[in-house]
C-alpha cells in the first residue's frame, strides 16, 4: 500500500507579471474602483485566472512503519558468558520493510559481523557473538529507520569460559577474567531491612574480588520487586538500590559473576 499526496503551487510571479503589464501605474486615480475592470487594487478576471497554476506534481511515499508490532523472540534473558554465540528472531508481524541491527560492546564500539538470515517471509534470524568481554551489550535494531518501542536491548555478558560453538571448542586465546566472590564485602540497612514505597540501598565492594559483574535481583511473593538499580562509583565498588510496594517476604540474590556473595542469598520482611 502506498500513500499519495498531491501539490499544487501558483504560480504568483506570473500573475504579478501580467496585472502590472495590462493595468500599468497610476490607473486608478480619479476613477471609481469598478472602473476599468479594476476592483481595488486586484484584476478582476471573472473569466480567466489571474493566476496560472504549475503542472501538478504527485508524490507517493512508502506506507508508514508500526514499529510497536515486531516481535523479538529467543532473546537472552539471562547473563550470557563472553565469546557466546547470541541468537535471536524478529518477527514481522506483518510490518513491511527492511532491519538494521546493530550491536554495541561494553566499551561502545560496534560488534562485527551481525548476521541475518531470513527463515521465512515474516522472520529472520540475527547471530552475533559476544567477544569484546564482559559487561553491557546493546542491541539497536530498526524497521526502514524506525526504532524500536524498548530498544537497545541489553545482553549481560559474564567472564569465563565460552561454550562450544558449532561444535568446536573455544580457542585458548579468549581471555579469562579471574575473580573470587568469597573477598566481596557488602554492607548496608537494605541488606537487613526493607522499607515500603522507600528506596532501599546498600554498598557492595568488589575491589579485592577481580574482575566480573556484580548481578543482584530482589524476588517477592508477587514477583521481581518494582525496581532495582546497581551504579558503578569506581573501583569496583557498587551501590545498589531497590524498592518494593508489597508487605511480605522477599529473597535479595547478589552474585559475582556466577557465585553468591557471602550472605547471599538475603532473607528480608517488609512489614
Amino acid at each position: 500500500m502506498f500513500k499519495v499526496s498531491q501539490e499544487m503551487r501558483l504560480n504568483t510571479q506570473a500573475a504579478a507579471t501580467t496585472a502590472c503589464s495590462s493595468g500599468g501605474s497610476g490607473a486608478l486615480e480619479g476613477h471609481s474602483p469598478e472602473e476599468g475592470g479594476i476592483f481595488g487594487r486586484y484584476q478582476r478576471t471573472p473569466d480567466a485566472d489571474a493566476y496560472p497554476a504549475e503542472p501538478p506534481r504527485v508524490y507517493v511515499a512508502p506506507e508508514l512503519t508500526d514499529a510497536g508490532k515486531v516481535q523479538l523472540l529467543h532473546f537472552p534473558s539471562g547473563a550470557v558468558r563472553v565469546n557466546s554465540l547470541v541468537s535471536f528472531v524478529i518477527r514481522r508481524n506483518g510490518v513491511k520493510g527492511n532491519f538494521e541491527v546493530r550491536v554495541e560492546g561494553p566499551s561502545g564500539q560496534p560488534i562485527q559481523p551481525v548476521q541475518q538470515q531470513q527463515l521465512d517471509p515474516e522472520r529472520f534470524q540475527i547471530d552475533c557473538q559476544l567477544a569484546a568481554g564482559a559487561g553491557l551489550y546493546k542491541v539497536h535494531i530498526k524497521c526502514n529507520s524506525v526504532t524500536l518501542p524498548r530498544s537497545p536491548f541489553i545482553i549481560v555478558a559474564i567472564a569465563g569460559l565460552a561454550d562450544s560453538v558449532e561444535g568446536k571448542p573455544a580457542g585458548s586465546a579468549v581471555p579469562i577474567s579471574e575473580s573470587d566472590a568469597s573477598k566481596v564485602h557488602s554492607r548496608g540497612l537494605g541488606l537487613t531491612h526493607v522499607s515500603l514505597l522507600e528506596r532501599n540501598e546498600f554498598t557492595v565492594d568488589c575491589s579485592q574480588a577481580g574482575s566480573n559483574m556484580l548481578l543482584v535481583g530482589v524476588l517477592g511473593q508477587r514477583g521481581p520487586c518494582e525496581e532495582v538499580v546497581v551504579k558503578h562509583l569506581g573501583r569496583n565498588i557498587h551501590r545498589v538500590t531497590y524498592r518494593v510496594c508489597d508487605p511480605g517476604d522477599y529473597v535479595l540474590v547478589a552474585k559475582w559473576g556466577e557465585h553468591h556473595i557471602p550472605g547471599s542469598p538475603f532473607s528480608l520482611t517488609a512489614d
